[in-house]
Formats: structure tokens, sequence, C-alpha cells
């Protein structure tokens, strides 16, 4: 029995979604938060900060609902007035970033602050917000772009943050059902931990097949079309963009996924062979149980292949 466009979106609105108007109240918050730097900066211009701008998926409208304690992430980038020799100095970096927020919000215990490789995390008790601010040291011959750490410590990657928005607006353009199939994904992902496949990775893959075969027909087929790529492709195929332009030499990495706005940059180099194979192997059991879902005359047999991919609270009523 296949689903319609229809039954699937009620699983999306009541499990996946964040409730209406949560989306709103959390980027409004973020934006109190920035606010609040940047008043901050104008009193005292000695903090080295020269803008904010929002990213993640809370901005591309790509984040899952949370569940039970866990809270929602916001990301933000935080640009830094240094100079590009100073980008790989990462004590630096969140010593600056800190120094501005502790400076806002010094009623803050040290329990709220998170420092990662590659942001300085803030927690917000009340709404249960986490908020990751990524510092960015602006690139000047190159506008827009900027280094960014790396969250395995190696060397800073160049980036731009507007160009991987407008990356993500341009596919979900196209094809309405994108952000839908993102979200998807990732509960699958989640529901089989499968904690390597990173978002970002996610959705440069649906990217990719959209790129390829367009618009999806429909969600079902959305979703069976990605878990047939990755099954046949393996991860193995090497994934470029029309972004990346010409792209004469592609890494030697196992899996290459390139960064729509930086083509030196291998996204899919952190995978390890092993969790690229348990990613695939994945795959092919989802496209197994959602193409014979498709072919069952059952409804209650076509839910239970459903759950099995996507968890428990797969619904497609009341």
């Amino acid at each position: 029995m296949k689903l319609t466009d229809t039954q699937v979106e009620y699983f999306v609105s009541k499990a996946l979604k964040l409730p209406q108007g949560k989306r709103k109240e959390y980027l409004d918050q973020v934006d109190f938060l920035i606010g609040r730097l940047e008043s901050k900066i104008e009193q005292d211009g000695s903090f080295r900060v020269t803008g904010f701008k929002k990213t993640g998926s809370l901005v591309k409208g790509t984040s899952l609902r949370p569940r039970g304690d866990d809270g929602i992430d916001a990301d933000v980038a935080v640009y830094l007035d240094l100079s590009e020799a100073d980008k790989s100095d990462i004590q630096l970096l969140h010593q600056i970033i800190l120094t501005l927020v502790r400076a806002v919000y010094p009623q803050k215990s040290q329990q709220d602050f998170q420092i990662q490789p590659r942001t300085l995390g803030i927690h917000f008790r009340d709404s249960g917000l986490d908020v990751d601010l990524v510092p960015v040291v602006p690139i000047p011959k190159q506008p827009g772009y900027g280094w960014q750490p790396s969250a395995q410590q190696s060397e800073p990657v160049k980036t731009s943050v507007q160009g991987q928005l407008d990356f993500i607006r341009k596919r979900s353009d196209s094809d309405s059902s994108y952000r839908t199939l993102v979200r998807l994904v990732k509960k699958w992902r989640n529901v089989q931990e499968l904690d390597s496949f990173r978002s970002f990775l996610i959705e440069l893959v649906l990217a990719h097949i959209q790129d390829a075969q367009g618009p999806s027909p429909n969600l079902e087929d959305g979703l069976q079309r990605f878990f047939l790529y990755i099954t046949q492709s393996k991860l193995l195929e090497r994934i470029a963009f029309p972004e990346n332009g010409l792209v004469k030499t592609f890494p030697k990495d196992n899996v290459v996924i390139l960064d729509p706005v930086n083509p030196e940059n291998n996204v899919g180099k952190r995978l390890t062979d092993a969790e690229r194979k348990e990613i695939t192997n994945n795959a092919e059991t989802a496209w197994e149980k959602l193409s014979t879902a498709s072919f069952t005359t059952g409804k209650g047999e076509t839910i239970e292949l459903w759950k099995s991919v996507f968890g428990r609270s797969f619904t497609i009523e009341d």
C-alpha cells in the first residue's frame, strides 16, 4: 500500500516538525541574543567581533522536534576581527567569544558553557535552547568567505555561511519536498543510530539526487530513491555540484562529497569505511522494507514496515 503525501506529512507534522510557532519563538530568542551581543559591542569596541549570522538546521527549516529532555540547537556564525594568521589559534577564537558572552550574561554558570573543537555552546535553561557560536575569521580577498575551525581539530576550513544557506534554499525552491525529505532521513538516521551520518551529508546527498533526477514525484518515492541511491552507490560515487564549477581533481578519500561552496573541502572524508558500510547496509534494509510496504495490501502491515524504518512513533492518522 503506497502512502500519500498527506499521510506521510501527518507523521512529519505530529512527530518531526517543531510545534506551531516554536520555530519563530526560537529564532526570536536567537535574534534577542544577537541583539544583546551587538549592543555590548557598540558600547565597547574592544571585543574584536564584527558581526553575526544565523545558520544551521533551525534557519534552514530542517530541524527535528526535540524529544524528552533534549533541547533545540541553533547555530550562529561569529565573525572575528582577526588576521588570517590567527585562524588556527582555537584558544584565542573561543576566548574572544567567551569574553563577549560573559560580559552580556555574567550571571550564567560555567555549566551553561561548553567549549568544543569547533564551537562555543551556550545553554538557556528556561527555553531549553542550545546556541552554538561558531568563530569565523574572514578572508579579505574573498568577501563572504571565512575560515572556520574543524571539528576534528585539524586545519581550519574555508566556508561561506551564506553560500551554504543559498545552496539549501535553491534546492528547496526547486522541490517543495526537499526539506521534508531531509527531516525524514534525519529521523531514520536517529532511529537506526547512525550518528556518523551528519545532517549536512544528508542534505548534500539528497541535493545530489535531486540535481541528477529532478524533484521527487512524492515523499514515498523520494525516500525510496534516496535509500536506493545509497544501496547502489555504497557512497563510493564521487559527488560534486554545479556550484563547484569544473572540478579537475578529486580527493583520494573513500567517500567524496564536496562542499558546494568549497570544492577543496570533502565533507565525506570523516566517514570511516566501517561507518560507510553501516550506513549502506541500513539504507538497503530501509529500501527493501519501504518497497515491500508499497506492494502489501494490508494497511496494518504497511504501517508496521514503516515503523521499522522510522520508529514506533510513525503514524498516518489519529
